[in-house]
């Protein structure tokens, strides 16, 4: 890597539309004027800018941000999610690893648990009137499981959960077949219910994981 370079990384949408994955950016200054040089490289990412969220260093930061030479800076497109990471409370998988519900299941320590919420996400046919043969997910494995961290520990500190599974698939996934599970065990069935909804709903919209079209 070039001393005075920044590496710019570009995920999904936005490596199709520029047909590449990662690049370097001599001398920006910061978050917004890589955002600028990208976008005189590739003139179709600049209807792009409300809607994508930039990283810099493995975490989201704001378009004011100061970049320096070394540094990684990431342009995330909306997301829809290997490695595995393990750690009680919580536990976190993400790869191309099929889904098993039961094994998810029987991992839950049953001291103290009242209740388990389990939500399975399925690749849907059709979607949207149109026919789905599989979807391929792509993440940017770097932010996954930290940011799943996090969504995890908001919910136990919010929710009172006792324990939280996540699996995410990653690469194809046919119709029909789980692509995400979140289970959530607790010592109460609101707690387990509320804790559930929101780590599903916190993973679609801040967790780097993407539904790539083959």
């Amino acid at each position: 890597m070039a001393t005075a370079a920044v590496r710019v990384r570009l995920f999904a949408s936005l490596r199709e539309l520029t047909g590449t994955s990662e690049l370097e950016l001599v001398a920006p200054t910061s978050v917004e004027s890589c955002w600028t040089q990208l976008c005189e490289l590739y003139p179709g990412l600049e209807a792009w800018r409300n809607s994508v969220r930039p990283a810099l260093n493995l975490a989201y930061t704001s378009w004011g941000a100061q970049v320096a030479p070394g540094d990684e800076l990431a342009f995330l497109p909306p997301v829809s999610g290997g490695a595995s990471s393990t750690s009680a409370p919580t536990q976190v998988r993400v790869g191309p690893e099929p889904i098993d519900i039961e094994e998810l299941t029987a991992s839950i320590q049953r001291h103290g648990i009242g209740a388990i919420a389990t939500f399975v996400g399925l690749v849907r046919d059709p979607d949207q009137g149109r026919p789905v043969l599989r979807l391929v997910y792509e993440a940017y494995p770097e932010m996954v499981e930290p940011q799943l961290a996090v969504i995890a520990a908001e919910a136990r500190q919010q929710f009172g959960a006792s324990q939280i599974l996540v699996q995410h698939r990653t690469g194809p996934v046919e119709a029909g077949v789980a692509s995400v599970a979140v289970l959530v065990g607790a010592a109460h069935r609101h707690q387990a219910l509320d804790a559930c909804a929101y780590v599903i709903d916190e993973l679609k919209s801040r967790v780097p994981i993407w539904k790539v079209t083959e």
